[in-house]
């Protein structure tokens, strides 16, 4: 007859590394309950791994695509509120510039309306989403618009002693010999004006080097920033205030509200309405075209999101398919290595209690 010799530590050392095993497996299973995901891909697929890593990788480039394009979509929806913004206020300046008429009473109206729809102008050019200027051009640093001052620094306003406004003053004078508030400004004749007008004013307006517009006015880098929008596609997100639209606008509020306007003859100030009804007109159309400009990117940004998210949908399936687990499989598991576990603990209690002595 063989004898077999079993020791308290032998008792007690079993239960203790089963109740380990069951520890470890619960900690498993709880994690893959929680996140539907394996506990440990690497360990699991083995050679598989790579696929699996390939796969998440394309899906955060899909996600970081994602993201720069909701910013493109949200900086194209801020210039197109500041577009329409422009539009509403020119065609309402065109409107009035018709019905005031050439009176004084209508002149008066209409130069106090043209005053403040430039200061609309240069507050909708320089609108801004998050850190960038957005018709700054490619100077996305800087704001698209600001005046130097005559004595140095920056003047508010076009009308607060800027540079800009004394190009104009000084313009006007060198072609009539008076400055804009003189009387001498009704001797003013029909074909004197509209040859300044196609002269020396329309110079403040031009850009390029030495133009008035560019060295007066505008900050914006006519340089084109793209962006991606797709693994293949890149698409303009830069607009400029240099634009024609944006200085033609500007040259219609400039020649109601500081040429003089309120002492010319009757006759003057019809071809000075009529010129700028015209020149407003001019912008109006040309901002049209950069509205469905803006807006065809709009759609090209849908259109490459909508192919994004079917191709992360497919990915997500893929990953799923290698890293996924059955989490309803996993709560039930879970829930018996618990009650396992429980008993574990209770048996390595009683085992503990054991003593030769009870039976001496």
């Amino acid at each position: 007859m063989t004898n077999f010799l079993v020791s308290n530590y032998s008792l007690l050392s079993s239960p203790r590394s089963a109740v380990s095993k069951i520890q470890q497996e619960l900690t498993i299973m709880q994690k893959q309950a929680t996140t539907g995901r394996l506990a440990d891909v690497g360990l699991t697929l083995g050679l598989r791994t790579n696929q699996s890593i390939s796969l998440r990788s394309e899906s955060e480039g899909v996600d970081r695509q994602l993201d720069t394009n909701a910013i493109l979509s949200q900086r194209f929806s801020v210039m197109q509120n500041a577009l329409q913004s422009i539009a509403d206020t020119g065609e309402a300046f065109q409107k009035s510039l018709i019905a005031n008429g050439t009176g004084e009473a209508g002149i008066a109206a209409d130069m106090q309306q043209a005053m403040a729809s430039l200061q609309g102008l240069m507050g909708a050019l320089n609108s801004s989403s998050g850190s960038r200027f957005l018709f700054s051009g490619a100077a996305t640093d800087q704001a698209a618009i600001s005046f130097p001052a005559t004595g140095g620094g920056t003047a508010d306003t076009y009308f607060a002693g800027s540079v800009a406004q004394d190009a104009t003053a000084t313009a006007f004078a060198a072609t009539f010999g008076y400055a804009q508030d003189d009387a001498g400004v009704s001797s003013m004749t029909p074909a004197e004006l509209e040859a300044f007008l196609d002269g020396p004013f329309d110079d403040l307006f031009a850009t390029g080097p030495g133009g008035g517009w560019t060295d007066n006015w505008s900050n914006a880098d006519d340089g084109t920033v793209e962006n991606r929008i797709s693994g293949s596609e890149t698409i303009k997100t830069s607009y400029s205030s240099n634009e024609a639209a944006f200085r033609n606008i500007a040259k219609a509020y400039v020649m109601l509200s500081d040429l003089g306007a309120g002492n010319m003859t009757d006759e003057t100030r019809q071809l000075l309405t009529s010129r700028a009804v015209e020149t407003v007109s001019l912008g109006l159309s040309q901002l049209t075209q950069l509205q469905a400009e803006i807006g065809g990117s709009q759609n090209r940004v849908e259109l490459a999101n909508e192919s994004l998210e079917a191709r992360k949908s497919v990915l997500t399936i893929s990953i799923s398919d290698l890293e996924g687990v059955d989490q309803y499989e996993a709560s039930t598991r879970v829930t018996g290595l618990e009650t396992l576990l429980e008993t574990s603990y209770a048996l390595t209690v009683r085992i503990s209690r054991l003593s030769l002595l009870n039976y001496l």
